[in-house]
């Protein structure tokens, strides 16, 4: 399961880097609409942090050849580049990822790689491979933070499993065989034994790619949609250091699943060598980043100087109505008021078409 629950970490970046980021356009039509704008003038169209954007600067970076633009991604950086700065270790592994993600390419497209690479590259507002690079570590950075100031909300978990699978996979409604429950059974008698489930996940795990991690799926929270739901409410309902009942699943099997970690220290006592919650948003919940991005640029104080037309698309881009902005406003100027970050993005789930 694990192989098609969890994706691998470059994959994740390379469609976050060429689809996820670009989710609104504004075409040229819009070009005369904004409010101020004038022919030789040079009118702010928002401002953040301090920091003025430009009605030309805006329309020179928004528009591409083909006649559309990248509002959010413009935007997005905006706020990013007000809130992060830029490191040395960014841009080294920008650097890394910029070659690896070339190289990808050339072994795709062979010696075209170069054209398709550049329109890919445009169609996020970019001409830079490694400048891009830059900002989705900044933008990631904004959103991780965001997941962690927001644990308890997100309900973050993490969890490890072990994997029984159907005997008949081309009849996963079938009653459980003697077969099935001789399998569990050697799993439960283990665990009862005392064996601790890391041990037994590799042991008897019947899912290759994580039974050698002790059964470590990773980082999840409520926002997931990648993985079986059944397996998903189990998992978010488990205190620390508690196992679950088989849990069956209507496409892989049976699963016994353990809570890691369900409070921030021992979440960050397990990955001290990685940053969990950037593993939770590049791989299981990417529907944060615009609710981050967005409560970001509230805090660093977001002004658009009167441009209607402006402010209504790039709320709409973000999910953001007159209620919840209020909402939003007042919780920050209140300490004593929590929130329920929104989710504006659905990240398609391939785990049942990946099955096998």
């Amino acid at each position: 399961m694990g192989k098609f629950l969890k994706k691998n970490w470059f994959v994740v970046l390379v469609a976050t880097l060429f689809i996820g980021v670009v989710g609104y356009y504004i075409y040229d039509t819009n070009k005369g609409k904004l409010k101020g704008k004038k022919a030789n003038g040079e009118d702010v169209v928002y401002e953040i942090n301090g920091n003025d954007t430009t009605a030309s600067a805006f329309y020179d970076e928004l528009y591409s050849s083909n006649g559309t633009s990248s509002a959010v991604a413009l935007f997005k950086q905006a706020v990013a580049d007000a809130d992060v700065n830029t490191t040395s270790e960014m841009k080294d592994n920008a650097k890394k990822q910029a070659e690896s993600i070339k190289s990808n390419y050339q072994s795709n497209y062979g010696s075209s790689y170069e054209s398709y690479l550049a329109k890919d590259l445009a169609s996020t507002g970019f001409s830079d491979l490694e400048e891009y690079l830059i900002e989705a570590q900044k933008i990631n950075s904004i959103t991780a933070d965001y997941a962690k100031k927001n644990f308890d909300d997100l309900n973050i978990r993490q969890v490890s499993y072990i994997l029984i699978k159907y005997e008949d996979t081309s009849n996963p409604s079938a009653e459980t065989t003697d077969d099935e429950k001789k399998r569990m059974a050697a799993v439960d008698e283990e665990l009862k034994n005392g064996t601790d489930f890391a041990t037994v996940a590799q042991d008897h795990s019947e899912d290759s790619s994580t039974a050698s991690k002790g059964g470590n799926l990773g980082v999840i929270d409520k926002n997931t949609t990648s993985i079986d739901s059944t397996f998903l409410s189990t998992s978010l309902a488990l205190k620390e250091g508690e196992v679950s009942d088989w849990v069956r699943s209507d496409s892989f099997g049976y699963f016994k699943i353990m809570c890691t970690a369900s409070t921030q220290k021992t979440l960050e006592s397990n990955n001290t060598d990685t940053d969990p919650y950037l593993s939770l948003v590049q791989q299981y919940d990417t529907t944060l980043e615009n609710t981050a991005i967005w409560k970001k640029a509230q805090e660093l104080g977001i002004d658009f100087k009167g441009n209607d037309d402006i402010e209504k698309a790039i709320k709409s881009a973000f999910n953001v109505t007159d209620d919840t902005d209020k909402k939003s406003t007042e919780a920050t100027t209140t300490p004593e008021a929590t929130t329920t970050p929104e989710t504006t993005a659905t990240p398609e789930s391939s785990a049942e078409s990946e099955a096998n």
